[in-house]
């Protein structure tokens, strides 16, 4: 990899992991769209196997706020929903993957502003398992369908359980990626080079997380991931070639 092109794509995780630190989801809609930029080729196995490790160190962090009744179900939505993925990302174009992230970012961002209110019933995490196992293996971005149920659980629990979630199911996507040929050992010694984003992220969350608003926070995100998202679109619609 290009070191210039390395030390962009270690600047946008650093930014996405802190926005997961920070809120409990988010690496993922912040960084799909650069990542496929800057690095196609990294897309999404990148996104996926750093998002993991981001994961473990939250879950870590607030293992004492983990509720197996939140994760249970929607564990089970997603297995089937990642096999889903797997056979997507075998048949789709470079544009076509640029279209999609495009599309599931944007969306993240109406169902964020639309402040949707529903309860995570165990039919729901079924379901929104589902979704994320779809969009979470084939773009990296499989926060918002979780998050969204969980909105009205405290910050710690929203924290603790989406670190969980995504931490064990980011294994079972990067098999998937490996299978359907997303993820060799050459992407695996690209992207261990990245591992010191989460490291980096979490120090400085933990300095700033509580001088920072949350709702400041949240928009700023928000603004920046439908820039990402019109970026991604503009490149698989091919508006600026």
């Amino acid at each position: 990899m290009d070191p210039l092109i390395f030390f962009a794509c270690l600047l946008v995780f650093i930014c996405g992991c802190f926005i997961q630190s920070a809120l409990g989801f988010g690496m993922g809609v912040l960084a799909g769209p650069f990542i496929l930029l800057l690095e196609p080729r990294l897309m999404p196995s990148a996104v996926v196997f750093i998002g993991m490790f981001m994961s473990a160190i939250v879950w870590y962090q607030y293992r004492h706020a983990v509720s197996l009744r939140f994760l249970i179900f929607a564990f089970l939505g997603r297995l089937p929903g990642t096999l889903v993925a797997a056979y997507v990302l075998m048949v789709i174009s470079t544009d076509q993957l640029e279209i999609m992230l495009g599309v599931t970012v944007l969306a993240a961002v109406i169902l964020s502003l639309a402040k949707l209110r529903l309860a995570p019933t165990s039919l729901n995490l079924f379901i929104g398992g589902f979704i994320s196992g779809v969009t979470g293996t084939a773009t990296g971005i499989g926060g918002p369908p979780i998050a969204l149920l969980m909105q009205d659980e405290e910050p710690e629990s929203i924290r603790a359980n989406l670190a969980a979630f995504f931490c064990v199911t980011g294994v079972i996507s990067l098999v998937a990626l490996h299978y359907s040929g997303r993820f060799t050992m050459a992407d695996f010694s690209s992207i261990v080079w990245l591992l010191p984003a989460p490291i980096i992220a979490s120090l400085i969350a933990y300095r700033v997380r509580n001088k920072i608003k949350k709702q400041v926070m949240q928009y700023g995100v928000l603004v920046l991931c439908s820039l990402s998202a019109v970026v991604s679109l503009s490149q698989g619609l091919h508006v600026f070639r």
